[in-house]
């Protein structure tokens, strides 16, 4: 087959025809990044093989051109970037572009078998891929086609059925992950490689409006009561909450736990498919996370950072202190005192700070409330 010529690379009618079918162009890397992890052959393979995989397609999103998603990188970059040899960088090519995760827009090619370009030299010309992820429409299970019209008229309105597809060598895209109607928000599902939500990490804080949509979409994904208010319903009930910097951890945590460290009961929850009944329930769960002003109060998350941050602080002091002490030692000991007597009142000041330390946090583990030890989510 004859190689697109180098100008024409690029062409949107070019880029188009080499897409895979079932998949579309993508819009951004990311896209096609989340298709390759979310596919149901990636997931088969061992750790080893998947990042050897990921490897190769980042190099290529890496070098890409975002105005038309084509990438050339060249050999020597693929090798370099994997690590691996030629050979295993050219099956991985083949699989993606069977996955339908990127598609050949023009192959490589030598520069004795390359045309000459406006100034007479031929050179070396890399292959060109297009990244492209998975179409939505594929993920429709097609059992059978519809019956059509036989014959050579259309007045006869004889009814012919086509032949049913048969068993192929490419598997179809699995359906949508489609949330269960009856089944507990922590029931083990099988795992399928599209879920038609926004995902978003539990321990990061959204800071932007998609952001707290797709921070909300996780919270509605994992919790089963909520599951009959949208996204954005969510969103709304939790913005503020978002905005002092709780993440999604923190809010499934207080729709769990009260401030106090007591379990709420899970049956406090009402049996309904009423959105605007879960809102309500919602708030009134998050309302006892809120100060008197109506302020939301520092989260599970923030509670552990500023309590490993004052730990950190007196480790400082302590160092500060034990550098202190041996330099005045130093000290006293160049000036003339008795080595014993130097050691002596050392240990002792070290004794009564000691005991002054452990008075101090008995009196602040006595001013905070007794608290159950709620499980890590």
């Amino acid at each position: 087959m004859r190689r697109v010529n180098r100008a024409r690379e690029t062409a949107t009618d070019i880029v188009l025809a080499a897409v895979p079918k079932g998949s579309v162009r993508a819009a951004h890397g990311r896209q096609t990044m989340s298709a390759l992890r979310s596919h149901e052959k990636f997931v088969l393979r061992n750790r080893n093989g998947q990042a050897t995989i990921v490897a190769v397609l980042r190099a290529l999103i890496e070098r890409a051109d975002y105005e038309s998603m084509t990438s050339r990188p060249g050999w020597e970059a693929l090798i370099e970037a994997t690590g691996t040899s030629r050979t295993t960088v050219a099956r991985v090519l083949r699989l993606l572009a069977a996955w339908g995760i990127i598609g050949r827009v023009a192959s490589g090619r030598q520069a004795k078998y390359a045309a000459a370009g406006p100034d007479g030299e031929r050179i070396n010309e890399a292959a060109v891929y297009v990244l492209c992820t998975p179409s939505p429409l594929a993920l429709v299970n097609k059992v059978g086609t519809p019956p059509a019209l036989g014959g050579s008229h259309l007045k006869e309105k004889e009814l012919t059925h086509t032949r049913v597809r048969g068993k192929s060598s490419q598997n179809d895209a699995a359906p949508p992950r489609l949330i269960p109607a009856g089944a507990a928000s922590g029931a083990p599902t099988a795992q399928v490689p599209w879920r038609p939500e926004l995902l978003w990490p539990t321990h990061r804080t959204p800071k932007r409006h998609i952001q707290r949509v797709a921070a909300a979409s996780e919270i509605r994904y994992r919790s089963f009561p909520l599951r009959c208010m949208t996204p954005k319903d969510v969103a709304s009930s939790c913005r503020d909450f978002f905005l002092a910097g709780w993440t999604v951890a923190d809010i499934l945590h207080a729709l769990d736990w009260r401030p106090d460290g007591t379990l709420w009961p899970h049956s406090g929850a009402p049996d309904t498919k009423d959105a605007w009944r879960m809102r309500g329930w919602l708030r009134h769960r998050l309302s006892h996370w809120r100060t008197e002003a109506g302020e939301p109060l520092r989260s599970r998350d923030q509670q552990a950072t500023a309590r490993a941050a004052a730990l950190r602080r007196e480790q400082e002091a302590e160092r500060r202190r034990i550098l202190e002490r041996q330099a005045e030692h130093a000290a006293q000991l160049d000036a003339g005192e008795c080595p014993t007597k130097v050691t002596a009142l050392a240990k002792i000041r070290a004794m009564f700070d000691a005991n002054k330390r452990q008075r101090s946090a008995g009196r602040r583990a006595a001013a905070q409330p007794s608290r159950q030890s709620p499980p890590d989510g």
